[in-house]
């Protein structure tokens, strides 16, 4: 029986029979997921977080030459890179000399997808994934069974600052069809209890339905909450707006998958009366990036060399991040363009960690908006955070000369507040641009539940020659 055959039949189950799929699709996972590589590898972060950072500058060279051997021994397309650009794995000693090899683009890999497997890997080690897909197809992936657990293990560690343990149980909020469409009312979460999971759908997240996940929110004690940011920021909306307490706090929240807005840390820390907690990662597995206890952003060495490379247009700190990942010898990622742009901080962190430290994560390229005067803008939630009258605001430009505003409103939203929002919006992005409102019940979402604040197909590259590796 297929996928799509199971996941007919599991959708008319009964939700107490559901509940049973999950939990039994959990035993899988957690043998999957944190087994002995999980262990090791954990066992090991906890120790590297603190070494010096020519000591994971050593680690990372020591990593990279044995990817780099390993692909140009074993994978077509990088044997072909090497013996056209007169390279031997000899030329590639250190992160300083990655840039004699090309930007991997996403287009590239969906064009030389069998050509970039590593010929003659074990077919029982292959677990085949997909990212997300959130700016078009998603891209279909392998990677080696013990890349999953190395990743897992440095999530753990980052979960680990905020004083969390493996066991601990906790509810996230995320995109899986794990409660079927077909039906949209109540209960919109699963329990998966090998893994002591609530999984809470962010497609059901409707009006309708926001009272009852309040009431089992606050039914419930459990350690964290995880997931989407802004998924859980308007379940921290709705219970500011509402004056709801929870009975019993998570210790910490968790974002991630998306870009983490200073507004929704706000909105989420103050409603859920804990702290929010962000980490950057990807469905390709290759290069991640974790808050310290101090909140400041860390390049996670151990996993893979993340490269930040200038960007035309840009202030010379807002870099596109390009990685290189250790963990998955089945289908290495060498200088593959993530799609994110980061600012770089310069400055040491006071936690004592000697990796690089990132100000921020600004979200994908395509999240910024151009003005006709030339003027690139990114992050520009400041616009709404003041507003109660908005529940929630997504800009999408598809051309130079106009941008959209789609807006979900709140009670007592008007005319003047579209014209005082108007004036603000043309106060940053200037005179010459053209600005409509859109109203609408919801944002839509992307097809996985992902939600971008800024959505444009005009933002080009980069110059990819250009570089700055940590």
């Amino acid at each position: 029986m297929g996928h799509s055959q199971w996941f007919d039949l599991y959708s008319k189950m009964p939700v107490c029979m559901q509940n049973a799929a999950c939990s039994l699709a959990g035993v899988n996972m957690r043998r999957d997921r944190y087994n002995n590589t999980f262990h090791n590898a954990l066992e090991f972060l906890r120790q590297s977080q603190w070494w010096s950072l020519a000591g994971q500058q050593a680690y990372q060279n020591e990593q990279l030459r044995l990817v780099i051997e390993h692909a140009y021994q074993t994978v077509p397309y990088y044997r072909e890179i090497f013996d056209a650009r007169k390279l031997t794995p000899r030329d590639i000693r250190t992160t300083e000399d990655l840039h004699k090899l090309p930007v991997l683009e996403k287009s590239t890999i969906r064009k030389r997808f069998r050509d970039l497997h590593s010929k003659g890997w074990p077919q029982k080690r292959i677990r085949h994934g997909h990212t997300g897909g959130t700016t078009g197809t998603s891209l279909q992936l392998i990677s080696d069974m013990d890349t999953q657990p190395w990743q897992w293990a440095v999530w753990w560690r980052h979960r680990e600052r905020f004083g969390l343990k493996l066991h601990d149980p906790f509810i996230v909020f995320a995109g899986r069809d794990v409660v079927p469409l077909t039906s949209m009312d109540p209960p919109v979460w699963r329990r998966n209890l090998p893994m002591r999971q609530t999984y809470m759908s962010v497609h059901h997240l409707t009006e309708k339905n926001m009272p009852p996940v309040a009431d089992y929110l606050c039914s419930r004690k459990v350690n964290y909450y995880s997931g989407y940011p802004s998924a859980i920021y308007l379940l921290a909306r709705y219970f500011l707006d509402r004056r709801i307490r929870l009975p019993h706090p998570p210790h910490v929240v968790v974002t991630g998958a998306e870009t983490l807005l200073p507004h929704q840390q706000a909105v989420i820390s103050r409603a859920f009366e804990t702290d929010v907690a962000d980490q950057y990662g990807a469905s390709e597995q290759c290069g991640n990036i974790s808050e310290c206890e101090r909140h400041i952003y860390h390049v996670d060495m151990e996993f893979g060399v993340v490269e930040f490379l200038p960007l035309a247009g840009m202030p010379d700190n807002m870099r596109r991040i390009v990685c290189t990942g250790f963990h998955n010898f089945a289908m290495p990622l060498i200088r593959y363009d993530i799609g994110d742009i980061a600012t770089l901080s310069g400055k040491p962190c006071s936690c004592g960690r000697q990796s690089p430290a990132v100000e921020k994560i600004d979200g994908r390229i395509e999240s910024y908006i151009i003005t006709p005067d030339g003027r690139q803008l990114g992050r520009l939630d400041f616009l709404f955070k003041d507003s109660a009258k908005i529940e929630e605001a997504q800009l999408v430009q598809d051309n130079i000369n106009s941008v959209t505003v789609k807006i979900v409103r709140s009670p007592g939203y008007d005319s003047t507040d579209e014209r005082s929002l108007d004036n603000e919006m043309h106060r940053y992005l200037g005179d010459k641009i053209n600005i409509k409102f859109e109203y609408l019940s919801a944002i839509p979402r992307e097809t996985n539940g992902k939600f971008r604040q800024i959505v444009s197909h005009i933002l080009p590259h980069g110059d990819e020659n250009r570089r700055n590796t940590l």
